[in-house]
């Protein structure tokens, strides 16, 4: 909360949180600067690059449960031809 009303880095959040005494939805500040609706579990923000977030957070607990290999190549159904760091471009995918 200090980034937000000491920094002013962010205007406010909104957070679900799973724990073993059930769910619940935490929210903390406003939607926008001038704007004091309050926040709760409907509020849409803009994602920006928070998605890069989500997707490392849910391939590391993928790998932790041994679901995937972080050593493996990278392949996705339609991805022939696709040039990533382990699969330069004219080097074909292979079929896994």
């Amino acid at each position: 909360m200090q980034r937000i009303d000491e920094y002013r880095q962010s205007v406010g959040t909104v957070a679900g949180v799973i724990e073993p005494g059930g769910r619940r939805i935490v929210a903390y500040g406003a939607l926008d600067q001038g704007d004091a609706r309050p926040l709760d579990a409907n509020t849409v923000f803009e994602i920006g690059s928070i998605t890069k977030v989500f997707t490392a957070l849910a391939l590391a607990d993928m790998a932790r449960r041994g679901e995937v290999s972080l050593s493996e190549r990278t392949s996705l159904p339609g991805s022939a031809g696709c040039a990533s760091p382990s699969n330069p471009p004219g080097r074909p995918t292979p079929a896994s």
